[in-house]
């Protein structure tokens, strides 16, 4: 508690100091400070000599100063100011001493302004207060440093603090002893709050009251005779007892008594927490299904041990009880662990049962401290299961977990070792890759269980292919490897493959089919490491895939220049991308019956500076395969909305989503974004799908399919008439207009069947009220038969070929509007 304030304000002190410093000086002068001008700071001061950046001596001190440093000097009267006096700093006591150099050090280090407390202890209490530091020059000598004390002085009563800092119960008792000197009882003549909330009582109500009447249970016999024996012998005793705190719930304490005289003090601890770990941890031992035990360290005796172990070994209680651990091994136990080390496993050992059989067994151990004493804990591992459990462990991380086949790191080092004996025996080898066609329509529309049990269905029409030696993994997904070391054609065994897994699958009482594509790379020939080889198959592969599945390709050089060529495309489309190198053309759409403008459709296209105009057949897959398509796409929708808001109404603008669009599930806020972003009424927007979109996540593309109509825009499905499913497909969702194909489009002169599927679409729109464009009409009479069999709109060559921007801003001034925006009515 503060008791006394100095009155004197450590800033007025170095704003002095600061102000005697001359131009040119980092320190002012004795002179300019001190002498006459500390005014009534001279009472509260000190200067000190310096030796060697240490105090040495105490030149002179005010007398409020040498009250505080001179509690060994005695201290002043009142008001009288002691003469000038000189002592050294080693004559002061070590509580005023070590703050003293530490201020001083300080203030030298720092060349300026420097402050520690400085705390003094006497009868129990502690006296506190501040010393500020200030260095000063003299001519020639070392430096000296003012010493002042500054802020509110404040004294402690020790005692207190301490009863008052802990949660611990603490207790101060006085002797009662009756008319025969007997020790009786004991008076509470001091409690903290720990003992009050431990006892469900207050500090007021402990104060003056026996011990006896404020806890019968610690006064019961054993406590109350336990507590005298402190008293009569001095010594200390620690013990533990239970009783009901305040609010009826069991407490588990930990007492230590000790004594002065006839004054007995008792600290306690709640050690309920203790205990029920202790009976937690018991519970673990007890109840473990691997077999424990502990042991003595010293005589290797058991002390306890567990259900689990009397089950294993076969020993009764009793019978362990009067083991040492050399009973339960024939052979040497080995070296004890040393004392808090924690280690293991050991090395398996061989363990003897009680029925004589042996087994061999692995210690993991841990020495521990029990009730003073050291003993070693141990857990036992059966290590035959432990060996099976790592086996399997070590399968699965080679294994394919679904088909059990050889996973791709098996399969790369198999290889490897292929490649090893090639070299010693000349003999060649085939690496064949394997991709399943059709695979993903199989999990789509019958789910993945039946997927699994197809890939499982493959797995044995391929093993049963090949022959002994032959290795077949899995590499992930719907992708398979062979590796054959012999001399086998590789059109030959490809054609074995492909058969066995063109037939069909019965899968959950369903028909299924499927298709495999094959890639071949031979050893030497087409690499002689791994990665390479692996790499030259898999290009194989896409060539089958390219040249219409279900059938293989053995790797040539070609491909390798192919997919160089490939990938030196992929990388200047990214940078055409980057530079604004892509442009968009608009093709004009018309009215079948009027020939008016109705609006454009967007089309992406790629003027390469040496290849010229690049077709968008060939660089649109390299952009959806690479994650392009996401940024293209954007920026695709944001120009060309941006441009058509700058139309006369109603024209429209039709923008190709493409289904990788679709996995990207922000699609949805993108293009609401640039709607409002470009100011383009929603209704002017016409976005067109293709039935991939529909038959790739269905659920979740149809759901966002639904959040773009709500947006306002308008869907279209593009190329329709060439899906297997698209009748199911306008049921599913209510398409704003399906456009024809132009593969039917161009046959309606030429097959008589392409015109009645061109009459039979348009009639089905009209009767679902969904609008009908067909696109790609290069001749008049296409162009008469459409509008004869009452297709709304038309697109093609006949009409305008895709053009710049500039081109279409032009028509579209030349051309004649159509303002009423036509759309059908269920």
């Amino acid at each position: 508690m503060p008791i006394e304030s100095t009155g004197l304000s450590s800033t007025s002190l170095i704003e002095r100091w600061q102000a005697a410093r001359r131009p040119g000086e980092d320190l002012p002068s004795y002179e300019a400070v001190v002498l006459g001008n500390l005014g009534r700071h001279a009472d509260h001061a000190a200067l000190v000599a310096t030796q060697a950046g240490q105090p040495h001596d105490i030149l002179w001190s005010g007398a409020r100063f040498l009250a505080w440093l001179n509690r060994d000097f005695g201290a002043p009267r009142g008001g009288e100011t002691p003469a000038i006096q000189r002592f050294a700093v080693t004559d002061l006591s070590e509580d005023v001493r070590q703050p003293l150099h530490e201020v001083v050090e300080r203030a030298l280090a720092l060349r300026g302004p420097a402050r520690t407390r400085c705390d003094r202890v006497h009868d129990g209490i502690v006296t506190s207060i501040e010393f500020l530091g200030l260095p000063l020059t003299r001519l020639d000598e070392a430096p000296l440093v003012l010493l002042s004390l500054v802020g509110t002085q404040s004294r402690y009563d020790l005692v207190k603090a301490m009863f008052g800092a802990t949660d611990q119960g603490m207790l101060a008792l006085s002797t009662i002893r009756s008319g025969n000197g007997r020790v009786s009882d004991f008076k509470v003549v001091a409690a903290n709050e720990g003992a009050a909330r431990l006892l469900g009582t207050t500090i007021s109500a402990l104060q003056w009251q026996r011990l006896t009447r404020v806890s019968a249970r610690l006064t019961q016999s054993d406590v109350l005779a336990r507590l005298i024996g402190v008293i009569a012998s001095e010594r200390r005793d620690v013990f533990e007892v239970s009783l009901t705190g305040g609010d009826g719930c069991e407490l588990h304490l930990k007492i230590e008594a000790g004594c002065i005289g006839e004054l007995l003090a008792l600290t306690f601890v709640d050690v309920g927490d203790l205990k029920a770990r202790e009976a937690s941890a018991r519970l673990l031992f007890e109840n473990n299904p691997l077999p424990m035990w502990l042991i003595d360290r010293d005589t290797h005796r058991f002390l306890a041990v567990n259900d689990a172990a009397l089950a294993h070994y076969g020993y009764s209680l009793e019978r362990f009880h009067g083991m040492t651990l050399a009973d339960l091994e024939p052979m040497v136990t080995g070296p004890v662990p040393a004392p808090d080390e924690l280690y293991g496993p050991t090395a398996p050992r061989t363990h003897r049962r009680a029925d004589g059989s042996r087994i061999e067994v692995t210690l993991f151990e841990r020495v521990l401290d029990v009730h003073g004493r050291a003993a070693v804990l141990t857990a036992v591992i059966d290590v035959t299961e432990r060996r099976r459990a790592e086996a399997r462990i070590a399968h699965m991380a080679h294994h394919d977990a679904l088909t059990d086949l050889p996973n791709r790191v098996l399969f790369r080092a198999r290889l490897g070792d292929a490649i090893v004996r090639q070299r010693q025996t000349g003999t060649g080898a085939l690496v064949l890759f394997l991709d399943l066609d059709h695979f993903k329509t199989v999990n789509d529309t019958l789910g993945h269980s039946a997927g699994d049990d197809l890939l499982r269905g493959v797995t044995e029409r391929l093993a049963a292919c090949l022959e002994d030696g032959d290795l077949i993994a899995r590499m992930g997904g719907d992708e398979f490897a062979i590796l054959a070391e012999r001399e086998v054609s590789a059109g030959a065994l490809s054609a074995r493959l492909i058969e066995a897994v063109s037939r069909p699958f019965a899968i959950q009482g369903q028909e299924v089919r499927v298709g495999v594509s094959i890639g071949v790379a031979r050893l030497p020939q087409d690499g002689t490491d791994p990665d390479r080889l692996l790499r030259n198959a898999d290009l194989a592969l896409y060539g089958a895939k390219g040249a219409g599945r279900n059938r293989h390709h053995c790797f040539t050089l070609a491909m390798e220049a192919e997919i160089q060529t490939r990938r030196a495309l992929e990388q200047d489309l990214r940078a055409a991308f980057a530079a604004d190198g892509l442009e968009i053309y608009y093709q004009p759409v018309l009215l079948a019956a009027s020939g008016r403008l109705a609006g454009f459709e967007a089309l992406l296209r790629w003027r390469h500076p040496e290849r010229g105009f690049i077709s968008p057949t060939e660089f649109v897959p390299m952009a959806e395969e690479t994650g392009l398509i996401d940024p293209i796409g954007e920026w695709i929708l944001r120009t060309a909305c941006a441009e058509a808001a700058s139309w006369p109404a109603p024209l429209r603008v039709a923008v190709n989503l493409s289904p990788v669009q679709f996995r990207n599930r922000g699609l949805v806020d993108t293009v609401r974004r640039v709607l409002a972003e470009t100011g383009l009424a929603p209704d002017r927007l016409e976005l067109e799908i293709t039935e991939t979109v529909l038959l790739a996540e269905n659920a979740a593309n149809l759901a966002a399919l639904h959040q773009l109509r709500a947006l306002g825009t308008r869907i279209a499905m593009d190329d329709f008439g060439t899906g297997y499913s698209s009748l199911g497909y306008l049921r599913s969702f209510p398409f704003d207009r399906i456009k024809i194909d132009r593969s039917f489009v161009s046959e309606m002169e030429t097959h008589p069947e392409a015109a009645a599927i061109v009459r039979a679409i348009v009639d089905l729109g009209a009767s679902l009220g969904i609008l009908t464009t067909a696109e790609g009409i290069e001749t008049d009479g296409q162009f008469q038969r459409l509008r004869a069999a009452g297709c709304d709109e038309v697109q093609g060559f006949l009409f305008g070929r895709p053009m710049p921007v500039g081109r279409a801003r032009w028509l579209i001034g030349e051309a004649a509007v159509e303002t009423v925006p036509v759309r059908r009515a269920v």
